[in-house]
């Protein structure tokens, strides 16, 4: 409280007080700005001293907003006041306000958790409706137009390139994602990867009921990515996808010069589901044991044959029926002879499949049938789809499927994992002191107790956080005004949109008298 006796001198200097406090430095953003966790007892003994006399003060909390505080003092001989606060403004916001909203979103936090954590540790902090606030009218905007420029940047490199006679129409690997397994995902992400440069170029986000399913959200969002690229006078070369059949007839019709190949894994996937229900089956246990070598073998037809082409392929294929029997020459014409050495010792002792027994009957239909017939020549032979797998997993970390986001909420998020899988896919291997480089070793559940190899990468940075913050501080001063067409200005309806919506009281009244009746009737 302010003394009574103030005049309009101490007046007029608590205003440039105030002033002087929040003023925002245009050299530094406040977004960033190092800060600190400050006892409320520890910060009140530092305004126990009058400013003009040095005498005795009594500080009072004067405001709190969020995690700013406003603290008053009065001097208790002098009568001199002050206000002192904690941190600057931007504009009508407090830095540390907006900055915590900014910083659970950009580091794919739950704000739900962040808050909690904060309020456990008695830390003043913001509401969840302040954070929504913040991310619908600052945050989001701020995503969606770094990662437009970004998007700008990449066409704009490729078009160069192609005007300067060193490019080539794109190589892309696509894949779709859903907000839950199953047929009743709400949200449907397809995402491309340039497989070249190794970075997402576009993101695509469906809501099931703008389709006619949650089956068809893939096959729309391809269409959207295409959409996109030919936007920005951009061809597709070579496009890489699983092999989901809605995709396969509409680049069949629509992208009739753009070579569609398969990833190798999605195939191989594939066929270790078919080999081990055969292995449990009665008297073919024993295929069990080749899972692991038909898959290395599908991985090797697709990497020794670089010029793609499907009838070497399939002859390369078509010779492992052989090979399981312990026969390796006179496969056929394009591949007679396996391109293994001769078999000695141990390798020739090797458990084979005998012919005409009911495991190798099953065997046979499988490595022959007419999907493998169909999917074998059009095997990816340079590049694959694991980094799209890798992005997924990416996204899993800001996106989380277990918590369900607005739409605007899911695509920025997806933005966010983007702008962080492009700063970090060409991370280089993390090395000792002595130069060598550094290995980890894994136990994958998939492999069921065997252990893979890698090369550990260095750690990961996250400059586009800093790059996040500053458009965030530009919106903020009125510089962030342009519109972005990746993010659409209105959200599609909810699912339940379409649904009969029953007044609350009649809904409640029915639910009463359900359970009046069950209890009378008991």
């Amino acid at each position: 409280m302010l003394h009574q006796n103030a005049t309009y001198e101490t007046k007029y200097r608590v205003t440039q007080i105030i002033h002087k406090t929040t003023r925002t430095n245009d050299c530094c953003n406040p977004l960033e700005e190092t800060k600190y966790i400050v006892s409320e007892s520890m910060l009140m003994e530092l305004f126990n001293v009058c400013r003009r006399c040095h005498r005795l003060a009594t500080p009072t909390t004067h405001q709190r907003v969020g995690t700013m505080v406003k603290i008053a003092a009065e001097c208790e001989f002098c009568g001199f006041t002050w206000l002192w606060c904690s941190q600057p403004h931007v504009g009508s916001i407090p830095a540390g306000n907006i900055g915590l909203s900014a910083s659970i979103l950009f580091s794919g936090a739950l704000p739900s958790k962040v808050l909690r954590v904060l309020r456990c540790m008695g830390v003043a902090t913001i509401t969840q409706r302040t954070f929504s606030n913040h991310q619908a009218s600052l945050l989001f905007p701020a995503v969606a137009r770094v990662w437009d420029r970004q998007q700008r940047d990449y066409c704009k490199r490729m078009i160069f390139s192609v005007a300067e006679d060193r490019g080539k129409p794109l190589v892309i690997g696509g894949d779709g994602r859903a907000d839950s397994p199953g047929h009743c995902a709400k949200y449907g992400s397809y995402s491309t990867i340039d497989l070249e440069e190794g970075t997402v170029n576009d993101i695509q986000l469906l809501q099931s009921n703008k389709v006619n399913n949650s089956n068809a959200m893939e096959k729309r969002g391809l269409e959207k990515v295409v959409e996109w690229i030919h936007s920005h006078h951009l061809e597709i070369g070579t496009i890489i996808t699983d092999r989901h059949i809605q995709i396969q007839k509409w680049i069949r019709e629509n992208l009739p010069q753009t070579t569609h190949i398969y990833d190798v894994w999605h195939v191989a996937k594939g066929l270790k589901k078919k080999v081990l229900a055969a292995s449990k089956q009665k008297e073919c246990e024993e295929l069990i044991r080749w899972n692991k070598s038909l898959t290395n073998h599908l991985y090797w037809v697709a990497a020794s044959t670089p010029d793609g082409d499907g009838d070497v392929m399939w002859a390369k294929w078509e010779s492992v029926e052989n090979h399981i029997h312990n026969v390796h020459e006179g496969h056929n014409r394009l591949f007679p002879t396996c391109a293994h050495e001769e078999l000695e010792g141990n390798q020739q002792r090797k458990k084979w499949i005998k012919p005409g027994t009911k495991a190798s009957e099953k065997l046979s239909d499988i490595i022959l049938s007419k999907q493998m017939k169909k999917d074998v020549p059009k095997l990816s032979p340079l590049f694959q789809t694991s980094q799209i797998e890798a992005f997924h997993s990416t996204v899993n970390h800001f996106a989380p499927k277990m918590v369900s986001f607005s739409y605007h909420g899911m695509y920025c998020r997806l933005m966010i994992a983007a702008l962080h899988f492009n700063e970090n896919s060409a991370r280089p291997s993390a090395r000792r002191k002595k130069g060598d480089v550094q290995y980890k070793i894994s136990f994958p559940k998939l492999k069921q107790g065997e252990y893979t190899v890698r090369k550990k990468s260095v750690e990961a940075t996250y400059e586009y956080s800093s790059t996040l913050m500053l458009e965030t501080l530009r919106g903020m001063k009125g510089g962030g005004n342009e519109p972005v067409l990746c993010l659409p200005a209105r959200e599609p309806p909810p699912l339940c949109s379409d649904f009969y919506h029953p007044e609350k009281e009649e809904a409640v009244n029915y639910f009463q008298s359900r359970f009046a009746r069950k209890e009378t009737t008991v």
